[in-house]
C-alpha cells in the first residue's frame, strides 16, 4: 500500500489508464461514426493492459456477453477491430478527451450503457446511442490518438470501466468492484463517485 495520497493518486491514474483503441498504426487520430456500417478505418480494436487482450463481444452464462480474446496478436486485434465511438456534437469527427460519447461494437444492438444486473458488470447492449460515456486520460479538448492508454468513464456508474476478475461473467467491473478496496484506500473511490468525471480528468492529465 502506497504510504502517501500523491503515491496513492499515482496508482490510480496507472490503474485507470488501462484502454486503448488502434489500429495497425498508432498516434492516428480516433474518428467518430454513428453506426458500425459507416467508414472501416473508423473501427477500432479495444485492448486492455491488465489480461493484455481484446476485448470483444462474447456469450457469457451470466452478465452482459463481452469477454476477452484468447491472445493479443496483431492478427487477432484485425479480426476484432470492431469498435467505434461517436461524439454527441460531430464537428470535425476528432473524439477529444472529455466528449460526451457513444461506444459502439459491431453487432445488433450495437451500443453499450448502463443498466443494474444482478450478475456482472451494470451494463447492457442498446439499439440506440447512449452519450454517457467520456474518454479521459489527456488534458481536455486534445484529440484522443490510437494507441493511447486512457479510461473509459461512464456517466451513469460515475466510475471508470475497468478490467476486473469475476468467477462467472466477462472479466470487466468498476473500481467499486470488491477486490478494488485492497488495492487503493476507500477515499479515492469515494471522490471519483462524489465528484465525477472532472476529478478523474484532473487526475488523468495531471
Amino acid at each position: 500500500m502506497a504510504d502517501s495520497a500523491s503515491e496513492q493518486t499515482d496508482i490510480a491514474i496507472d490503474y485507470f489508464k488501462q484502454w486503448q483503441f488502434n489500429l495497425t498504426t498508432k498516434g492516428l487520430p480516433v474518428l467518430s461514426k454513428s453506426s458500425f456500417e459507416g467508414p472501416a478505418n473508423r473501427n477500432f480494436w479495444l485492448k486492455n493492459k491488465e489480461p493484455r487482450k481484446f476485448l470483444q463481444y462474447e456469450r457469457q452464462s451470466v452478465g452482459i456477453n463481452l469477454g476477452w480474446t484468447d491472445d493479443a496478436e496483431p492478427s487477432t486485434g484485425q479480426r476484432v477491430a470492431r469498435w467505434f465511438v461517436n461524439r454527441k456534437t460531430d464537428a470535425d469527427g476528432r473524439i477529444r478527451y472529455g466528449d460526451s460519447v457513444a461506444l459502439g461494437y459491431g453487432k445488433s444492438p450495437s451500443f453499450i450503457r448502463y443498466a443494474e444486473r444482478e450478475f456482472g458488470i451494470n451494463l447492457d447492449w442498446s439499439k440506440f446511442q447512449v452519450f454517457e460515456w467520456k474518454l479521459l486520460g489527456g488534458p481536455i479538448g486534445d484529440e484522443v490518438k490510437t494507441g493511447e492508454y486512457l479510461a473509459i468513464y461512464d456517466e451513469k456508474a460515475k466510475e471508470p470501466m475497468v478490467y476486473f476478475d469475476r468467477t462467472a461473467g466477462g472479466d470487466i467491473g468498476w473500481p467499486s468492484s470488491k477486490t478494488w478496496g485492497k488495492q487503493l484506500e476507500e477515499k479515492v473511490v469515494d471522490a471519483v463517485k462524489e465528484y465525477g468525471p472532472k476529478a478523474v480528468a484532473a487526475m488523468l492529465a495531471a
